[in-house]
């Protein structure tokens, strides 16, 4: 998988966050994963079928 994008999260309930997308349509899944990451222990991931999908999670997100 590559990652196609990072950033961090500027506002709401995961303000300062990290986040990281990466693309696995050529993968197992045929999809994007979406990381976000606090600390080195808290985290969560997320996968999205479609790009358009992605894109409105990280609009919701206000991702830098």
């Amino acid at each position: 998988m590559a990652v196609i994008r990072e950033g961090v999260v500027l506002g709401g309930e995961y303000s300062g966050w990290e986040i990281i997308v990466e693309d696995d349509r050529d993968g197992d899944t045929g999809g994007y994963y979406l990381y976000l990451k606090k600390s080195g222990s808290e985290g969560f991931d997320y996968w999205f079928e479609s790009e358009s999908a992605l894109e409105a999670q990280l609009a919701e997100l206000h991702v830098e």
